[in-house]
């Protein structure tokens, strides 16, 4: 399986990237700026090639925004990801029929650090989702922008993509303007946008209809087979496999199930006298039907507890010596410690879920 990311465009994104010398030097000053167009690929103040619009992905391990590379239909979005979209400036061509307005016959040039003012405003008309959309200067390697032959540094519209923590793409979708003020922003050029983004840091997605075995820390949004009816999930870590989740998945939809065993260093900061592990399920996956959860641990004499921002919190598990785990049921996957010792609880033990039966022991005074 693999979800398809689009970005629909005012224009197509086919142009050759060109490699003119580039006028540096403005012979006058600009009337106005534009979203979703771009210079031809001549020299200096050009006329505009409307059949290419550029939008970039920012590579934001930088102090700079570094332009990372184009986007293309395939490309895949994340939460936090940031997109830049280059602006041009525009010098009205008063022989025109639209003198005062931006024309197609009007000439253009990118928006560069040279150009005399500092400043843009734009109407961003969100139909579908929200995302803020800011005014930066972007440097771009040479010969990425038509006519641009040397690294330069050009303004663009930035646009941010919210954080996404749940399980599931989530789209957004609509225009954008750009101008001077607000007034002539909403005279201007309209781009179309239309995406969706992952949840963060989704690096990669396992095989087309996961029909059990193992998922490991690299894996993220799950696509199961939804005929395969019961199955083992086993959660492989660095350390080995850490957890097993026994659970129905017919008809379930996709989950993100990415997890790591990182260790929380304020959880335990308020339990300081603990020896602790975690096991964290990042995006919180909640399937469609009860199942069965198993965390490893190294003996009996161990306790385990759900992780929750105010401290410990009571599970209903019990020790199965077969499996040398704590076993309960639950649909939902959160966070999860096991301590050497038994903690202080922080929070009320809610009975959510059924309890097994294996012939081992409870743990005391924790509701398993």
């Amino acid at each position: 399986m693999k979800k398809i990311f689009a970005l629909a465009l005012a224009a197509i994104m086919t142009a050759s990237m060109a490699t003119v010398a580039f006028a540096a030097t403005f012979d006058q000053d600009p009337d106005g700026i534009q979203v979703g167009i771009q210079p031809d690929s001549t020299a200096g103040w050009t006329t505009a090639d409307s059949s290419v619009t550029a939008v970039y992905k920012l590579d934001s391990s930088r102090a700079e925004n570094v332009v990372d590379g184009k986007v293309t239909s395939g490309t895949k979005f994340e939460g936090g990801n940031r997109l830049a979209i280059p602006l041009i400036v525009w010098d009205d061509d008063t022989d025109g029929s639209k003198v005062g307005e931006y024309d197609s016959g009007d000439k253009v040039q990118w928006y560069t650090k040279d150009v005399d003012y500092k400043k843009a405003s734009f109407k961003v008309d969100w139909k579908v989702g929200d995302a803020e959309v800011d005014f930066e200067l972007v440097k771009f390697a040479g010969g990425v922008l038509n006519g641009l032959s040397n690294d330069e540094y050009v303004y663009c519209a930035v646009i941010t993509l919210p954080e996404n923590n749940g399980n599931k793409a989530v789209d957004l979708a609509g225009t954008i303007q750009a101008g001077t003020s607000s007034t002539t922003a909403k005279k201007g050029n309209s781009m179309k946008v239309e995406l969706s983004y992952m949840p963060n840091s989704d690096d990669s997605y396992t095989s087309t209809n996961f029909s059990g075995g193992t998922l490991d820390t690299n894996d993220g949004i799950v696509s199961f087979d939804k005929s395969a009816g019961e199955i083992d999930i086993d959660f492989d870590a660095a350390v080995g496999t850490v957890a097993t989740f026994t659970v129905d998945v017919s008809s379930q939809g996709k989950l993100n199930m990415a997890f790591n065993t990182d260790f929380d260093k304020d959880f335990g900061a308020m339990y300081n006298y603990a020896n602790l592990s975690f096991l964290e399920f990042e995006g919180t996956p909640s399937f469609n039907k009860n199942g069965t959860m198993y965390i490893y641990a190294e003996d009996k004499d161990t306790f385990v507890y759900e992780v929750t921002e105010d401290g410990a919190k009571a599970i209903d598990a019990t020790w199965n010596e077969d499996y040398e785990a704590w076993e309960f049921k639950t649909r939902k996957l959160t966070k999860y410690v096991i301590s050497d010792v038994e903690l202080d609880e922080k929070t009320v033990t809610e009975d959510t879920s059924s309890s097994t039966t294996d012939g081992g022991k409870d743990n005391p005074d924790t509701g398993r």
